[in-house]
């Protein structure tokens, strides 16, 4: 039709009217004797396959990969979402860890320990570090992690707490708070040269979580009076009607 692929919308429209140059494509000719045109009808936009959305959009448009198995990691009711979100960046090894070829030029050396590589499998959890920052939560709130590679780990965690169980749902977000944290203090000690002992991050992720377990609301059951003794949370006393 004689349209440069990059015109804009207005290049065919007059004073709010169609305005579409002389058809010299043969093709274009045969479609409109063929199809019947409207003439006293609107403008109408009809979407295929039911009404539009966001959605719609995003799902044709989207890359419709595997569904993984790590996905119940970043869901739950005791979730942060900037918990969460670093905890995906790290599973998918997307965190700019010094091992990246743009960023050579900072020496590689974790600062953390001072000793290996910095890379995604060093940092969570065989740093010397974030080895301890575990330690320490295992001795508070029983957390275990076999310390293998970082994906088979990953994999171990996907189906040891896969489940609505509120104990599983509560390691699955103290995951993402002691890789979020330990991501955090990195950066503290790149960009602002301040650190802060493996203690100290222990201390504030168990804090976080309790906070955050007691903004739920929970009903009184065992489960739940388990989850609040195993953070040594006093429960509630609720008064009666």
């Amino acid at each position: 039709m004689n349209i440069p692929e990059t015109a804009k919308l207005s290049a065919v429209l007059v004073d709010g009217n169609w305005s579409w140059p002389p058809i010299m494509d043969l093709e274009c000719i045969e479609i409109l004797h063929v199809l019947p045109i409207i003439h006293n009808g609107s403008d109408s936009i009809l979407w295929r396959g039911g009404g539009f959305s966001t959605k719609a959009v995003y799902d044709i448009f989207r890359n419709h990969g595997p569904k993984v198995g790590w996905y119940s990691l970043l869901l739950g009711p005791c979730k942060i979402p900037r918990y969460s979100f670093v905890l995906w960046m790290a599973i998918l090894d997307k965190l700019s860890t010094m091992d990246k070829p743009w960023l050579s030029h900072l020496g590689g050396v974790c600062v953390l320990c001072g000793r290996e590589m910095e890379t995604h499998e060093h940092l969570f959890f065989r740093c010397n570090y974030s080895r301890q920052c575990i330690r320490i939560l295992k001795g508070t709130v029983r957390f275990t992690w076999p310390n293998r590679a970082w994906a088979v780990d990953i994999a171990w965690a996907s189906k040891r707490w896969n489940g609505r169980h509120i104990l599983q749902a509560a390691y699955r977000a103290l995951l993402a708070a002691i890789v979020y944290h330990i991501w955090q203090e990195r950066n503290r000690r790149v960009f602002q040269q301040s650190m802060r002992p493996s203690s100290t991050i222990a201390r504030i992720v168990v804090d976080e979580m309790r906070q955050k377990i007691i903004s739920i609301e929970l009903p009184d059951s065992v489960s739940f009076r388990g989850l609040y003794r195993l953070w040594r949370i006093p429960w509630p006393v609720r008064g009666t009607a």
